[in-house]
């Protein structure tokens, strides 16, 4: 039986401990008492969002406070960093983009502001879309048994990301106007000597492409054009196509090893 994930609001004991007080949310301390009527002697599965997880035996249960005892601390094998960096879409395209590209495991979400976005954000709408990616992330999160929830950033443009590309082993752009015959994902990761420890920042360009400008800005910053093929994919499929694939070529996924 697979046993509910709960993300913590603070750190993990590092050590099998006994009668600790979970740092729960109030919503997620009313779901264990009063939606999954988890009792004294259940196990659970704990997670400080940032890779340390344990399993853990439920000592006292309420609304408001959750008393557990840790038990064995959990060993996951690294995951790559890969940082998705999709054009901001129309509202349940961008929610699909979030979730699956959790359940996928990047490790970063930076929705990107574009030319070419059909959805247009002002600062209070942003904070606010910002703040559902994030709550879909957690669900997907726990849902897909991951052991941290992705960070979901404030939407950015060009100019800022491409201010940031230094920060990465390899800056990936696929890109529908580079010919089907040109470099693709594994052939650009080989080109760069890519291990599973490279971390990679994908860009996804929105549902009108990137702009031949916006292109070449990323370029000028160090990002490597790629194609994902000869055919056109919505936005959304190229985010989780191509999440998948860098994915898989740094070994995640079952893939193979570098």
């Amino acid at each position: 039986m697979t046993l509910h994930r709960f993300f913590l609001e603070g750190p993990l004991a590092q050590a099998p401990t006994a009668g600790v007080e979970l740092l729960l949310s109030e919503a997620d301390c009313h779901h264990m008492s009063r939606v999954l009527r988890l009792v004294p002697g259940d196990r659970v599965i704990v997670t400080d969002g940032e890779g340390r997880e344990a399993t853990a035996t439920l000592v006292d249960v309420g609304p408001e406070r959750v008393v557990a005892d840790i038990d064995d601390l959990i060993e996951r094998p690294r995951r790559p960093r890969v940082v998705l960096a999709p054009a901001v879409s129309r509202r349940e395209r961008m929610e699909l983009t979030v979730q699956k590209a959790t359940e996928l495991g990047v490790s970063e979400i930076w929705p990107l502001l574009t030319a070419r976005c059909v959805v247009k954000l002002d600062d209070e709408r942003a904070g606010r879309r910002a703040d559902r990616w994030r709550r879909i992330a957690e669900e997907a999160a726990k849902q897909s048994q991951r052991e941290m929830v992705p960070i979901v950033r404030e939407p950015i443009g060009i100019s800022e990301l491409a201010a940031e590309t230094g920060a990465f082993g390899i800056v990936l752009v696929p890109w529908e106007e580079q010919s089907s015959g040109g470099l693709g994902i594994g052939a650009a990761l080989d080109m760069a000597g890519a291990t599973p420890d490279t971390s990679v920042l994908l860009v996804i360009g929105p549902e009108g492409g990137l702009e031949e400008g916006e292109t070449a800005a990323l370029e000028a910053a160090g990002g490597v054009v790629v194609t994902l093929g000869d055919t056109i994919l919505r936005t959304e499929t190229a985010a989780i196509v191509a999440t998948a694939l860098v994915l898989y070529e740094l070994g995640a996924l079952g893939g193979r090893a570098r």
